[in-house]
C-alpha cells in the first residue's frame, strides 16, 4: 500500500477528477510515491465506497459524443467522515504520518471560520505540528476558486481562529505553503450525464464502483500552483502534458482570467438565466437560439475589459473564453449544481467588470447583455415565499418553486416582496444592493468599492430587473432586447 502523504479534505468530483487523478499519475510514472487519504466532511456515503473498493475508482472522460477514455484511479488509500467525533479523530490520526499536502475541496461557503472543512483544517494543522518538529514543512491547497484561495485560507487561520502559542504562530507563517491555486476541469454530477455513456462506461468496467467520476477532456490549463518557496514537495510540474503548470511568481492574473472568463460563464453569464427559463442543463441553455448569441456577445465583452484590464503575454483572452463557451456545450451539465452561493459568485466574477476604467470603453450591447445577465441573477435571488428563518423559495419563469441557497441572505432580505414593484422601488432596493461596499469588496471594503459608483451600469440593472419582476420571463427580455438592437 502506498504510504499516506496527502491528506484531503473534501470526497467530491472535482478533487477526484483533478488532485487525485494526478496523484495518481506521478505514482504510476514513479514520479512519487505517495497515498491519499480522504476526509468526507458530511454524510459517510463516499468514504465507505471509498474503503469497500480499496480506494479505486473511474475517471470515464467524455462528451456528448460519446466516450474517450477510462483511468482507472488507485491514489487513495482510505477514508473517513468528518460527521462525527470519531471519524475526525480517525482524520487526525494520520497526521502521525509524514505529510506533503493537505488538499481542501469544498465550495465557497465551506471556507469560512467555524465551518467544518475550516474547523478541521485548523486541528489537523495543530496536531501535526505537535507530532512532528518546528522545523517541519507543509503545503495546504484550497482547490476551489476563490481568488486568491491560498491567502484567503492562510488569513482565517492566522487572524480569524484563536492563537495556539507563539510557537505555532510562527510555524504557520514560515513552514506552511498556503498555495494559490487555479483549477480547471468540467465535472457534472453522475445524474446529468446521458444514460448511454454510463451504460457505455459500466460495460468497460469490471464490477461496480459507486465512485465512477465523469469528467470532460483535460483543458489545456488545467492546474496551476504558485509556491512562491518552493516548498511544494508533490511534484505536479512534471505533469506539463496534462496541463500542470507550478509558478514560483504570483499567479493572480491566470487566476483572475479562469474567473472572469471562464466562470462568469456560468455565473453571470448562462445557469440562472437558463434555470429560471426552465432548461435543466447547461448545454441546452448554452445552446439554445436566443441564448447562444446573447452568450457568446457577452463573453466577448468580458473579454475585451478583461485583456486590457490584465494583459497576459502571448494569450487571447477572446480565444479562451469562447473555449470555454465549446466546452460546456459538449458536456451535459445541471444548471442547478451550479446555481448556489450566487453573491460570492457575484462578486468574484462580475464586480471587477463593472468597476473596470474600460467598462465605458465597451459596447452598448455588452452593457446591455451584461446588465440583463446581473438582473437574471437577482431576480433569482428574489424571493417568492419565505418559510420559517431561512426557508428562501424562488419561482422560475415556468412556475416551479425552488430552494435558494445562498447562504449570505443579505441580497434575498433586501429583495423580498419585490414582484410587482414599480420602477422607483425596484430603484430604491437595487441601490440598497450596489451601494453595499462589503457585498462586492468584503476584505478592507471602501464606499469606491461599491457597485453604485457605475450608474450607467446601475440604471441598466434596474430596467431589466423591473420587467422581470414584473411579469416578464427571461426569454421574453432578452428577446425584446434583441429587437431593439435589430
Amino acid at each position: 500500500m502506498l504510504p499516506i502523504k496527502i491528506l484531503a479534505i473534501g470526497a467530491g468530483g472535482l478533487q477526484r477528477a483533478l488532485t487525485h487523478q494526478f496523484v495518481h499519475i506521478l505514482n504510476q510514472r514513479n514520479l512519487y510515491n505517495g497515498g491519499i487519504y480522504v476526509g468526507q466532511p458530511r454524510g459517510t456515503e463516499k468514504a465507505d465506497a471509498f474503503n469497500r473498493q480499496n480506494g479505486v475508482y473511474h475517471v470515464v472522460t467524455f462528451d456528448l459524443n460519446g466516450i474517450h477514455d477510462i483511468q482507472k484511479i488507485s491514489s487513495v488509500v482510505g477514508a473517513t467522515t468528518l460527521a462525527t467525533e470519531n471519524g475526525r479523530e480517525q482524520f487526525y490520526a494520520q497526521t502521525d504520518n509524514p505529510l506533503d499536502l493537505i488538499l481542501i475541496g469544498v465550495t465557497e461557503a465551506g471556507i469560512a471560520k467555524g465551518e467544518l472543512a475550516m474547523d478541521v483544517l485548523d486541528e489537523t494543522l495543530y496536531r501535526y505540528y505537535c507530532k512532528h518538529s518546528a522545523d517541519s514543512t507543509l503545503c495546504v491547497v484550497n482547490t476551489d476558486n476563490l481568488r486568491n484561495n491560498g491567502d484567503v485560507i492562510r488569513h482565517i487561520l492566522c487572524n480569524e481562529y484563536h492563537k495556539r502559542t507563539d510557537a505555532y504562530t510562527d510555524w504557520l507563517d514560515t513552514k506552511v505553503g498556503f498555495l494559490n491555486e487555479m483549477g480547471d476541469r468540467l465535472v457534472p454530477q453522475v445524474y446529468a450525464v446521458p444514460d448511454e455513456i454510463k451504460e457505455a462506461a459500466q460495460a468497460q468496467i469490471e464490477g461496480s464502483d459507486e465512485l465512477i467520476t465523469y469528467a470532460e477532456q483535460m483543458p489545456a490549463t488545467s492546474f496551476i500552483l504558485e509556491d512562491m518557496d518552493n516548498i511544494l514537495r508533490v511534484p505536479f510540474a512534471k505533469l506539463d502534458d496534462y496541463g500542470v503548470v507550478v509558478k514560483q511568481e504570483s499567479i493572480e492574473p491566470f487566476h483572475d482570467w479562469k474567473l472572469l472568463l471562464v466562470n462568469s460563464v456560468h455565473v453571470p453569464g448562462i445557469t440562472h438565466k437558463g434555470f429560471l427559463a426552465g432548461f435543466e442543463y447547461v448545454n441546452e441553455a448554452a445552446t439554445h437560439p436566443l441564448f447562444a448569441p446573447h452568450l457568446e456577445r457577452l463573453m466577448k465583452g468580458y473579454s475585451q475589459i478583461v485583456e486590457a484590464d490584465i494583459p497576459i503575454t502571448d494569450k487571447s483572452a477572446e480565444a479562451y473564453t469562447l473555449e470555454f463557451v465549446d466546452r460546456i456545450r459538449r458536456v451535459k451539465d445541471d444548471n442547478a449544481r451550479i446555481n448556489i452561493i450566487e453573491t460570492v459568485k457575484l462578486r468574484e466574477r462580475a464586480a471587477d467588470i463593472v468597476r473596470s476604467p474600460n467598462y465605458n470603453k465597451s459596447t452598448e450591447l455588452f452593457k446591455s447583455d451584461f446588465a440583463y445577465s446581473f438582473a437574471t441573477v437577482l431576480r433569482f435571488l428574489t424571493p417568492h415565499t419565505i418559510a420559517g428563518d431561512d426557508d428562501y423559495r424562488g419561482i422560475t419563469d415556468t412556475g416551479t418553486e425552488y430552494e435558494i441557497r445562498d447562504p449570505d441572505r443579505t441580497i434575498q432580505s433586501i429583495l423580498k416582496q419585490a414582484f410587482g414593484a414599480d420602477i422607483s422601488d425596484v430603484t430604491t432596493r437595487l441601490d440598497k444592493v450596489f451601494s453595499n461596499a462589503a457585498l462586492w469588496s468584503p476584505q478592507n471594503a471602501t464606499p469606491d468599492m461599491a457597485l453604485s459608483q457605475n450608474r450607467d451600469f446601475t440604471e441598466r440593472v434596474v430596467q431589466y430587473y423591473h420587467q422581470l419582476v414584473n411579469g416578464k420571463s427571461c426569454l421574453e427580455v432578452l428577446e425584446s432586447m434583441n429587437s431593439r438592437k435589430a
